[in-house]
């Protein structure tokens, strides 16, 4: 009720209030105990919902990238098209060969109460900053691709793209340190993925924006490359036999 009457409210205080309904919503989901549930949450049934919430995110965030090539068709246009393509293909191959396979394990494994805490912190609130910073990088890539044959991209453009790149790499290092993973193995791929980015911010006055756009790209792939690097490691482990 109060976000439809929120429409009544006129520009520019109607994005301070959709700013304050967002905080109340996020704190009345925090402020959730999990007491008084009658059973276990269906945790798989929970990870298979959020997970199709961020394919529909990443599908829209390539909707714009094809649309916004539609309104300015070049070849530098088409190429950091291309290069934005495949920045979010390597979030949604990371994303759903680890991010969501640690979820589904780590909530399987978790008892009743801590199964309904887990689903709340990464489920709930983690995941909209997740979502908030592909849409943020969907918003910048668009530009990017209007913008391509510019000397460099606005300054907000690139705190969508490259500021989208590092918030979401922090909240995926807050999931891993909910789930108690150690802090030293968590550092070693988030400070890289939220530092790069930022330094990409820094310099962008001097970049062009199909670089901006190929240096994000590559930091995803590195990451990805990294994240298959260790699965197949612990796979190793596992398998190996015990003295």
């Amino acid at each position: 009720m109060l976000w439809g009457a929120s429409a009544a409210v006129p520009s520019p205080w109607l994005y301070v209030v959709w700013a304050v309904l967002i905080v109340a919503e996020m704190a009345l989901l925090l402020s959730a105990r999990g007491r008084g549930i009658p059973g276990r949450l269906d945790t798989g049934h929970l990870v298979e919902r959020v997970g199709l919430f961020v394919i529909i995110v990443l599908g829209e965030s390539v909707i714009a990238l094809v649309t916004s090539a539609d309104h300015a068709w070049t070849l530098r246009a088409g190429f950091v098209g291309v290069l934005g393509f495949v920045l979010l293909a390597a979030l949604w191959w990371s994303y759903f060969d680890f991010g969501a396979a640690s979820a589904e394990l780590m909530f399987a494994a978790a008892q009743d109460r801590e199964a309904y805490l887990l689903a709340r912190d990464v489920g709930g609130f983690l995941h909209f900053f997740v979502t908030a910073a592909v849409l943020g990088m969907a918003g910048g890539l668009a530009t990017a691709v209007e913008e391509a044959d510019h000397a460099h991209l606005p300054s907000g453009a690139v705190w969508a793209l490259a500021g989208g790149l590092a918030l979401y790499h922090a909240a995926h290092a807050c999931i891993a340190l909910r789930y108690k993973r150690p802090p030293s193995s968590v550092a070693v791929w988030a400070v890289p993925g939220i530092g790069i980015p930022l330094l990409v911010i820094l310099g962008s006055g001097h970049l062009a924006p199909w670089v901006v756009v190929l240096l994000l790209a590559a930091e995803a792939i590195v990451h990805l490359l990294y994240a298959r690097k260790m699965l197949r490691r612990r796979v190793a482990a596992a398998a190996a036999p015990t003295p």
